[in-house]
């Protein structure tokens, strides 16, 4: 029934959301393919490096997805338009965890299964014809990453939707994202860690996985998910 429940709160956004991740598909069919890193020669540093600016991009283009579809599973009040939601919601025969986990859960489950979107807007994107072919692993690699950069996003709006009304709590998501990603890329000392780049990293052969970006954004989102199920717990709605 929470699952359902979840489902019934959210699938708006995920149809809207579900577009929103197909509209630089779109996009890059009607104006054309940015230069790519690829091709039949070698890639020059240059390339390479333009390549990675498109696919920060690309990065914070699609860690907006997890933000919107984020949610602590108790305050519902704003969802359902009517007075007393959120304590009907509290008075399920039912755990606040086991609320948080299912509502948590469930956005996760929809946002990295809109991400899968991802890969072929990015492929689409960047490799031209006459391109050395794409292989699903890598396609799967890409997607891999998405998911787990953009898990971080995912959870800070989780630990604010447990205090903060969702419209403030989008706006300083976002705010939060743009602050992000440019210290990222400001600071030399963090390129290893900055998710944004690594979204795209693992199309082109010269690129491994990120495990390092990919592992700094899970650990940070394993703190955020536990400090919001705190305050789940304790907090007086």
């Amino acid at each position: 029934m929470l699952w359902y429940k979840g489902w019934l709160e959210t699938r708006f956004k995920v149809m809207f959301l579900l577009s929103f991740a197909v509209f630089p598909i779109v996009l890059t069919l009607a104006v054309g393919h940015h230069p790519t890193a690829g091709g039949q020669h070698a890639p020059t540093a240059a390339e390479l490096a333009e390549a990675e600016n498109w696919f920060g991009y690309f990065g914070m283009y699609y860690s907006i997805i997890p933000l919107f579809l984020a949610g602590s599973g108790i305050k519902t009040e704003y969802r359902s338009r009517k007075r007393g939601a959120t304590y009907f919601t509290l008075s399920l025969p039912v755990s606040r965890f086991r609320l948080f986990a299912t509502r948590a859960g469930l956005g996760m489950l929809e946002s990295v299964g809109i991400l899968a979107i991802a890969p072929y807007a990015i492929w689409v994107a960047f490799v031209e014809p006459g391109d050395p072919p794409v292989s699903l692993s890598n396609l799967f690699a890409l997607w891999v990453s998405l998911s787990a950069g953009t898990s971080v996003f995912y959870f800070v709006g989780v630990l604010l939707s447990t205090f903060m009304h969702e419209v403030y709590r989008n706006w300083v998501s976002l705010f939060g994202v743009a602050l992000l990603l440019a210290l990222l890329s400001k600071v030399p000392l963090l390129a290893p860690l900055n998710v944004f780049r690594a979204m795209g990293l693992p199309l082109f052969p010269p690129h491994s996985i990120p495990w390092a970006s990919m592992g700094f954004s899970l650990g940070v989102a394993a703190v955020l998910g536990f400090a919001a199920l705190k305050i789940v717990q304790t907090r007086e709605y």
